[in-house]
């Protein structure tokens, strides 16, 4: 069932063909800017008014007219508003009665009027955290991004594969091994692997500072991992498979899932990135410089010799013979494209047949896999990362795939900071006058994702139902607090804002959804025909409006990649409810049994269309808290 806007565009569309102005011309069509003034309008005649050299007034007109005489369903009426406005008054009953039946197709089928998907695979990869330490606040903001970017995606019909990638070969890794090895580190009593792993990278990052030597042994680490097939690799690849294990169970905490696991070593090991040098080298699309203080390294040069500077120059092997994490990175998105020729094996991940692993050694029971070969690939990486991706573009360019370079997406945010406020809470020291504080694992000053939902659920739990619910409500407040900013925001995290119960938090609106299941279990289904009022109250006509709104926020979530959309909506459509609730009488005790009956319907649509939303952006919608 097609949308009210969709038909709306449509019929002005046959009027413009019928004055006979060009199919070219964009038709916009938008809600009033004031009710008096209709439901929907479109500038139309204005935009028209310079190309036809006529009185934008008259063009309406006469749009306006054509529109009346060709009586587009759902509209009762057109007028014309200076300066040349059509808008559409629309007709209550055929209107509402449309929405009522959308958003009960929604209930029962799942369905959704949306446009249709892209063809072909979309790989989303996120999250990422090196296994060398627990998963923060920070890494938490990019799963919660990349998952409901994969959500949104699935949502509007998309084909989608979400990788995570343990870097597993890399720097911080070595600095753990360094640690526990090198230094003696132990853990404490009871102390979880993820938060011992976390004490020591931060203890042997104050430890380089004033010995030197150190740095040393995290070379013949990064040395031995990489040549593998040693007792080193051995070790780091187990240190890394508990740590990934820690991850994952956080990361269940907020409902967040991978169908890959894609190991950096395992791209090393099986010759991925072998195989993607050579293609480089032979292109010359890489350099090896033999000269200055990068002699020795294998470098992709910038693009233009005015740019090719060492800041502009990416190296992709250091003269000791050891690729850069870059270089793994143009490899794994060949791959990701099915560009490279070769493929891992894979293995279910510690027996769970949901998620997969990939693997260097075969094994004759693994089931078929068929993971890679996107057609588009989106990678969820903060902002500072915004270079490295450049180079990975510019390799797939060099190499003469330039729709795959221009499929090739990074998803960029920004970093996650605290108020003083929540610094003080979790005892992280701020200096005075600051606004807020930075994280950094590597000093120590970084909130913990676990860390973080249990205080989250401690503060909801006096006034929660039960444990469970106290535990949903904070793992989606936490969520929507870190999905309603837009992707370019800077965070300043704070408890009292991301648990507030009013305004645009999760908890306010999974507070709607259990207001509505509430009001539906006390108002009971009647079994008659649900008629729609001729005149509806404008808190009613708000909120079929909201509700009616959800297809296109849901598009133009998945067509802009951005999950503030999605969460501006659901606010949105919670707040419309609030109002209808607040500003037309208590249903339970409207006498009138045809208004009970269509308001209740209304209570159902909203109840359907914010479980969808809450859904869609992984959080749970509870029938009561």
């Amino acid at each position: 069932m097609p949308a009210t806007r969709t038909l709306l565009i449509e019929a002005v569309r046959d009027a413009l063909d019928a004055a006979g102005v060009e199919g070219t011309f964009e038709v916009v069509v938008e809600r009033s800017a004031r009710p008096e003034f209709g439901d929907w309008s479109t500038p139309a005649a204005l935009g028209l008014a310079r190309v036809l050299r006529r009185a934008p007034a008259a063009i309406a007109a006469e749009l306006a007219a054509h529109l009346e005489a060709s009586r587009v369903p759902r509209v009762r009426a057109w007028t014309v508003t200076p300066p040349g406005y059509v808008n559409a008054h629309l007709d209550d009953r055929t209107w509402g009665a449309a929405v009522l039946a959308a958003a009960t197709d929604l209930e029962t089928t799942g369905s959704v009027d949306l446009p249709k998907a892209t063809a072909g695979k979309t790989l989303v990869e996120h999250t990422a955290t090196n296994p060398n330490k627990a998963a923060h606040i920070g890494h938490l903001r990019n799963a919660c991004i990349g998952d409901t970017v994969a959500r949104v995606l699935r949502r509007t019909g998309h084909a989608v594969e979400v990788n995570n990638y343990i870097d597993d070969t890399g720097v911080q890794v070595a600095d753990v091994v360094v640690g526990i090895r090198h230094l003696g580190i132990e853990p404490m009593p009871g102390e979880p692997f993820d938060q011992y792993c976390s004490r020591v990278y931060i203890a042997v990052s104050a430890r380089y500072e004033t010995d030197t030597e150190l740095l040393e042994r995290r070379r013949d680490v990064l040395r031995e991992v990489e040549e593998g097939g040693n007792e080193t690799a051995v070790f780091v690849k187990d240190l890394a498979r508990r740590i990934v294990n820690a991850h994952l169970a956080t990361m269940r905490r907020f409902d967040i899932a991978y169908d890959l696991l894609t190991w950096e070593s395992d791209i090393i090991g099986l010759g991925f990135w072998r195989q993607a040098f050579e293609l480089l080298r032979e292109s010359g699309a890489i350099v090896l410089v033999e000269n200055g203080k990068l002699a020795g390294c294998w470098v992709m040069p910038a693009d233009t010799a005015e740019d090719d500077s060492d800041d502009d120059t990416k190296v992709l092997v250091k003269s000791d013979g050891i690729a850069t994490y870059t270089a793994k990175d143009i490899a794994y998105q060949l791959w990701k494209f099915g560009l490279l020729g070769r493929d891992f094996n894979y293995v279910p991940w510690e027996g769970d047949p949901t998620l997969m692993s990939t693997s260097i050694p075969a094994r004759p029971d693994a089931p078929p896999a068929h993971f890679g070969h996107a057609q588009r690939v989106i990678n969820v990486i903060d902002a500072r990362q915004a270079y490295p991706q450049r180079v990975v573009q510019r390799a797939l360019r060099r190499l003469h795939h330039e729709r795959e370079a221009d499929n090739s997406i990074h998803l960029s945010y920004e970093v996650v900071a605290l108020t003083p406020a929540a610094a003080a809470e979790l005892g992280v020291e701020i200096e005075e006058g600051r606004d807020s504080v930075a994280l950094s694992g590597r000093r120590g000053i970084e909130v913990r994702a676990d860390d973080l939902l249990d205080r989250s659920i401690a503060r909801l739990s006096a006034n929660a139902r039960d444990a469970a619910t106290a535990t949903a409500v904070a793992a989606g407040a936490v969520r929507y607090y870190l999905l309603k900013f837009s992707l370019n925001q800077i965070i300043a995290f704070d408890f009292d804002e991301a648990l507030r119960v009013t305004g645009d938090t999760g908890v306010y609106l999974q507070y709607a959804h259990a207001r509505a299941a509430g009001i539906l279990r006390k108002v009971s289904d009647a079994g008659e025909h649900l008629a729609v009022p001729a005149a509806l109250h404008p808190a009613e006509r708000e909120l079929l409006h909201s509700i009616e709104a959800y297809p296109r926020a849901l598009t133009e979530t998945a067509q802009a990649l951005s999950p503030s959309l999605l969460t501006t909506y659901a606010f949105a459509l919670a707040s419309a409810f609030s109002d209808f609730y607040e500003h037309t009488p208590a249903i339970v005790r409207e006498d009138d049994q045809a208004v009970r009956q269509f308001r209740r319907g209304l209570v159902a649509a909203t109840r359907a269309t914010l479980a969808d939303a809450l859904h869609t952006l992984g959080m749970a919608a509870p029938d009561q808290v």
